[in-house]
């Protein structure tokens, strides 16, 4: 950042941003486009670099330059003036689509937009033309305080927002300041409440059992899935009759990676494993074709998942938002009380962390039965 001097300049533009005004302008020594404008307070000429090419997003940029400066002073513009974040937000979000693996990656990015339009109020070319210093814990806490709507909504914006950053091995090579890191850090306020699952009532699960295999076909291999072996939704829509394996004594459903089929899962390997198939199941299961729900391609499967199956879910469950996942949550409570070990629950859901299951996913029936323990403990001592 640099003040006074004179510079020979090869184009200029005026930028004004409601009572303020400021030049963006390009020299001989640089093909990036430079902002000079005079400082309210001290009536100094400030010049300093947006460190772009385009014209477009440079008049953006500079725009959001100048009403930092005006609002914050000086430190704004040091911030603008530092070398790591002469990366816009649109630089970032294109790298990061680029490089991560994840099939949530298209989702996190529309979500990190989706707070800085509202935090910034600007369109989604203005918020990428900003410099990556408009995001920072600050950020978020606007976010918090400025969103009308669900907490679920929020704690989903904010998440996937901050999930664009989590992965240091997706910004090799690419520099973030330092308040990115900060807001990469913090978890206040983006973690869901414990226990988020309600166990469905017993008549519920009766009914939706009967309308199942009343509808027959796709509707109950998907209810079948979920309900008993905790499959997600995208699962059940790459899932194929091929899974399933017949290893003499018992029938297993084998859930991993497979490339050549385009199955990624949610956290790759950590979340393959090997199913016991119930053998009264067996039978529903390979009479399907192929893939266990219908469509010619994994599209079509998907959205069977999210509509078709969502919707005769919902008929059931009207209250419930995840719909199909509240079918895998039952399942691995269902199987929690059973046996008691989280950590079976955790391997059955793919989990990595049995604290993940803990949180979300099983719960313990609010009733505990003491009398056949300490019946065993009495009966050993006598």
């Amino acid at each position: 950042m640099l003040s006074g001097g004179r510079v020979c300049r090869m184009d200029t533009h005026d930028i004004k941003v409601g009572g303020m005004a400021g030049k963006l302008y390009r020299t001989a020594d640089s093909p990036r486009w430079q902002l000079e404008f005079r400082h309210p307070q001290t009536t100094k000429r400030i010049r300093i670099s947006t460190g772009l090419r385009d014209l477009v997003m440079a008049k953006e940029k500079a725009k959001g330059m100048i009403t930092d400066a005006y609002r914050d002073g000086l430190a704004a513009l040091r911030a603008h003036g530092q070398r790591a974040v002469h990366k816009t937000v649109g630089e970032a979000v294109d790298h990061y689509l680029k490089v991560a693996q994840i099939d949530t990656k298209q989702t996190n990015v529309n979500r990190l937009l989706r707070m800085l339009r509202l935090v910034l109020g600007q369109d989604n070319e203005q918020v990428r033309a900003r410099p990556l210093t408009v995001i920072s814990p600050d950020t978020a806490a606007k976010y918090r305080t400025t969103y009308q709507g669900s907490a679920y909504t929020m704690r989903s914006v904010l998440s996937g927002a901050r999930s664009v950053f989590c992965n240091p091995m997706d910004w090799r090579g690419f520099p973030l300041p330092d308040c990115i890191k900060e807001f990469a850090a913090m978890t206040k306020g983006m973690k869901a409440p414990v226990s988020t699952f309600v166990r469905i009532p017993p008549e519920t699960l009766e009914g939706m059992e009967a309308s199942s295999k009343a509808i027959g076909g796709a509707t109950r291999r998907a209810f079948l899935l979920t309900r008993y072996l905790g499959m997600t939704p995208k699962e059940v829509a790459y899932c194929r009759k091929g899974w399933i394996e017949d290893r003499g004594d018992r029938h297993v459903m084998v859930l991993l990676e497979r490339e050549d089929e385009g199955l990624k899962l949610k956290t790759g390997a950590k979340r393959g494993r090997v199913m016991s198939v119930p053998t009264w199941m067996v039978p529903e299961l390979l009479a399907a074709d192929d893939f266990m729900v219908p469509g010619h391609t994994k599209g079509m499967r998907v959205r069977f998942m999210e509509r078709n199956f969502n919707m005769w879910v919902r008929e059931f469950l009207p209250d419930r938002r995840a719909a199909a996942y509240e079918l895998r949550k039952q399942a691995g409570s269902d199987v929690l009380n059973e046996t008691g070990r989280i950590s079976l629950v955790q391997h059955m859901l793919g989990h990595s962390e049995p604290s993940t299951t803990a949180r979300f996913y099983a719960v313990f029936d609010r009733e505990v039965d003491l009398r056949d323990v300490w019946q065993k403990e009495r009966a050993s001592r006598s």
